[in-house]
């Protein structure tokens, strides 16, 4: 059982009517406003008249179709650059083959010097690949080191020569 208290204070009639006129303002009782200021609460929420919604006719549902399409093509193309970021991401974390480090440096700008041992050049080259990716080819594996025509494999270093 709730038992409730009436307090009573005194109020001039231009303090009454500064409460009335917050009250009216905040859509709030004389006893809900009261009630905030004694205790320091926010705002009691106060149930909202229903705004009424506007009548749907023809421009405004094209309107509306219009600004969703902008939506989906904008999103589409935010995953489009998201798959081709994730490629290239994918390809930078990658460790070619040195067959393919090969091929694109002769498509590049190749390192190899004019009248060059063969040799000579698949050192230098192996030599860059083991800094760039930390892992020195073998070329005893001649489906990922490629062949060397020209050049004797045999004498390719197994691991990193120091220099």
């Amino acid at each position: 059982m709730i038992k409730t208290e009436y307090l009573k204070f005194r109020a001039s009639p231009d303090e009454v009517k500064e409460i009335d006129r917050i009250c009216v303002t905040l859509r709030l009782s004389r006893t809900e406003y009261l009630r905030a200021v004694a205790f320091g609460g926010s705002r009691p929420i106060s149930p909202s008249p229903a705004v009424p919604a506007a009548a749907m006719d023809d421009s405004r549902l094209a309107s509306l179709e219009a600004g969703q399409r902008d939506i989906q093509m904008a999103l589409n193309d935010s995953a489009a650059a998201f798959a081709a970021l994730m490629t290239n991401l994918n390809e930078f974390l990658r460790i070619p083959s040195f067959r393919e480090y090969r091929a694109r440096d002769v498509a590049g700008d190749s390192i190899k010097r004019d009248g060059e041992a063969e040799d000579a050049y698949l050192l230098r080259l192996a030599h860059r690949y083991f800094i760039q990716y930390q892992v020195w080819p073998n070329a005893d594996d001649k489906a990922t080191f490629g062949l060397a025509p020209g050049a004797d494999l045999a004498k390719f270093p197994k691991t990193k020569p120091t220099v």
